[in-house]
């Protein structure tokens, strides 16, 4: 069997993601076979991981944001912080507290506290089964549910990306052409209405202390689907500053919506190529990581090729690297 340029990306992200997930139960599992003496040094090293890898410490760092007072309350009262959740997202986030109090000691303190609140127990393997089900697993119940949102929208964009380039590359160009004013706008209402179609509900450009969003999709509950749409044809006003520019915007809208993701579709509509420095990550999809926030960027070809690709000969290549992203938002790289 062969697969296709676009079937490859989509593997290659759900491998991506996938692999992410079960590192994680490796982890937890790690934790349920932990002997009395090891657990607390377990828990120490998965906290270790979880802060080292930029999709798990974005979701983090997004809990942090919501419930910033969630590591003084497990301060002052350890049993109490954790039975005050009034939903499962601010369980997860004194979840998360509780855990990190436990990677500053250098002994079994807070797994104590609290296992032998749970159980009445003084037996440590008890105390210790206690935080990993009341504790442990119900963060890591949260990360998965946010990883598998996170990858539910990349397949649908890889998919999307696939319908614009096979099926619908001359008839969006076209309408580019026919609106060059609001391109953006119509490429957008494009992807909208294919993501609605897919059953993704979403409202859109609500208002933000930043200005105006191109998409909110909410996939649960209260949670937000942050993305802009951007075009790229080389000359001035839709060059490589404009997207630089869009993923600027972006950004600050997935702080104004406390969202630990954001996704940048480039519509490139020139025959110059445009990548984006892939640095390290293992993930086809390349991604920024910045004071917390995760921003994907996905470019799709909607170019009208005056040649075969036989005949093409090599493409002028314009790249942006992360220096120049980050930079955009005054850190230095």
């Amino acid at each position: 069997m062969r697969f296709t340029d676009g079937q490859r990306l989509e593997d290659m992200d759900r491998q991506y993601i996938q692999q992410l997930q079960e590192q994680l139960e490796r982890r937890l599992d790690r934790l349920r076979r932990s002997s009395s003496t090891s657990f607390h040094w377990t828990l120490r090293r998965i906290i270790a991981f979880l802060q080292g890898n930029e999709i798990a410490a974005s979701i983090l760092a997004d809990l942090d944001h919501r419930y910033p007072d969630a590591h003084s309350r497990v301060r002052r009262t350890r049993n109490g912080a954790l039975m005050s959740a009034s939903s499962d997202t601010e369980h997860a986030a004194i979840c998360y507290a509780l855990i990190i109090e436990c990677s500053r000691l250098s002994v079994r303190e807070v797994e104590v506290c609290v296992g032998k609140y749970m159980t009445g127990s003084d037996n440590e393997r008890a105390q210790n089964a206690a935080f990993r089900i009341e504790v442990v697993e119900p963060l890591f119940g949260y990360l998965q549910e946010q990883i598998d949102n996170s990858r539910m929208m990349l397949a649908l964009l890889n998919k999307y990306k696939k319908r614009c380039e096979w099926f619908r590359q001359q008839d969006l160009l076209n309408k580019c052409r026919k609106n060059t004013k609001n391109g953006e706008k119509t490429l957008l209402g494009d992807l909208c209405e294919y993501l609605h179609e897919q059953g993704v509900e979403f409202h859109i450009e609500p208002k933000s202390a930043s200005g105006r969003i191109d998409l909110i999709s909410e996939q649960t509950g209260p949670d937000k689907l942050a993305a802009e749409a951007k075009i790229f044809s080389a000359r001035k006003g839709q060059d490589c500053q404009s997207v630089i520019r869009g993923f600027r915007q972006l950004y600050d809208y997935t702080k104004d919506f406390n969202e630990p993701f954001g996704y940048l579709v480039v519509f490139r509509t020139c025959e110059e190529n445009l990548s984006i420095e892939p640095g390290i990550q293992e993930s086809p999809v390349p991604f920024i990581q910045v004071n917390s926030k995760t921003i994907f960027v996905l470019i799709i070809d909607i170019c009208a090729y005056s040649k075969s690709a036989s005949k093409r000969g090599r493409l002028k290549k314009y790249e942006i690297t992360k220096a120049q992203f980050v930079e955009v938002l005054g850190y230095a790289f």
